[in-house]
């Protein structure tokens, strides 16, 4: 029965010449067309140039299970869609995510993977460095700064001004002397140092509030950076697509995530290809890389080890499945094998070979 079932998916392809099963003659069988291309860790070439990852991995179970022939052919992912359409490709095995508009053009098995679109940035600038520097210096910091500027030059005066005459060994003499030395009083009494002691009442009062003007904007000033190093510790400031629009942001086009980032209104730069992308956030031409998560922490525990970091922040999560050109017969038998290699040990150890983590259903 199951022979006979394949053998008629098989005629329905295309893939068998019907002359050639009468009789019980020998039947031809012309390889399915499979598109692929670079989508580590789900598809890529390796050391021999074979094609291997997660999904080529999945296919190549299927198609053994079934007894299907194939041949894989490299091409960009628009051809992919345009060859399923046109029927010139059987089959498309990468890192597809299953869209609604996709899903219009072509078939889809079930998804087998879920992940979501991840950002990666430059390791060495991620945290410290320049990159937290930046978010130290920030407006409010300066506006703290500012005041604290302003207050040693008004209170130096005014200690001057209080001074001069119960203090003269401090402030007697020439004017710029003394107001000198009233701005090192300030700073002295804004540093909470306990070696002033103004001779004078109003000096006196002075100094007290100045004391307590220092408590209040040391306060607001250790809480302004300890925000922007807890900031800088955590992702770089972005937990939001909209954080994305004041940073250089770059992508793979064609993509889900050109699509979202689009969608979003925010600015990008687009590569042809993931490895040109890495390259150039590595080369920090780029502040973020958006792209599928899955790939990137791959990218980033391999090829670009030390290099490039991803965020713990993720957003629109999106299926990867199969596709297959309209009306295609395999789409049954192909989703009955997945289902059943997904519920085995041999799909968790295929995973864990590639990602380092178990599967999560």
């Amino acid at each position: 029965m199951a022979t006979s079932t394949l053998l008629l998916v098989l005629l329905a392809l295309g893939q068998v010449d019907p002359a050639q099963t009468q009789d019980g003659g020998a039947t031809e069988t012309k390889p399915l067309v499979v598109a692929t291309k670079e989508s580590p860790p789900f598809s890529f070439r390796d050391a021999d140039g074979q094609w291997t990852g997660i999904s080529v991995e999945l296919w190549r179970h299927m198609a053994d299970e079934l007894g299907l022939k194939y041949e894989f052919r490299e091409m960009p992912l628009d051809q992919m869609f345009e060859g399923l359409e046109k029927g010139n490709v059987d089959v498309a095995v990468a890192a597809i995510s299953v869209t609604a508009d996709r899903h219009k053009r072509v078939d889809f098995c079930h998804p087998y993977f879920t992940t979501g679109l991840g950002v990666a940035v430059d390791a060495e600038h991620s945290s410290g460095g320049w990159r937290v520097l930046r978010r130290i210096i920030s407006t409010r910091l300066l506006t703290i700064v500012s005041i604290m500027i302003g207050i040693v030059l008004v209170c130096g005066i005014l200690f001057w001004f209080f001074e001069r005459q119960s203090n003269e060994q401090m402030f007697g003499g020439k004017r710029r002397k003394g107001i000198g030395m009233g701005m090192w009083w300030s700073t002295i009494v804004l540093l909470g140092h306990k070696g002033v002691f103004p001779v004078s009442v109003s000096g006196r009062i002075l100094a007290c509030g100045a004391m307590l003007a220092s408590i209040l904007l040391f306060s607001i000033l250790t809480g302004v950076i300890t925000s922007a190093l807890t900031i800088g510790h955590m992702d770089v400031g972005i937990s939001h697509p909209g954080d994305l629009r004041r940073i250089k942001t770059i992508t793979v086009e064609p993509s889900t995530s050109a699509d979202f980032l689009r969608g979003k209104r925010i600015p990008f730069r687009s590569y042809p290809t993931i490895a040109e992308a890495a390259q150039a956030l590595a080369g920090v031409r780029s502040e973020a890389l958006v792209y599928d998560e899955a790939q990137l922490r791959y990218l980033a525990n391999s090829e670009y080890y030390g290099r490039i970091h991803v965020l713990s922040v993720s957003f629109h999560t999106q299926d990867y499945a199969i596709a297959l050109k309209p009306g295609s017969p395999l789409r049954k038998p192909l989703n009955q094998s997945l289902l059943n290699y997904r519920a085995s040990e041999g799909w968790n150890e295929l995973v864990y070979r590639y990602l380092g983590e178990d599967v999560v259903d």
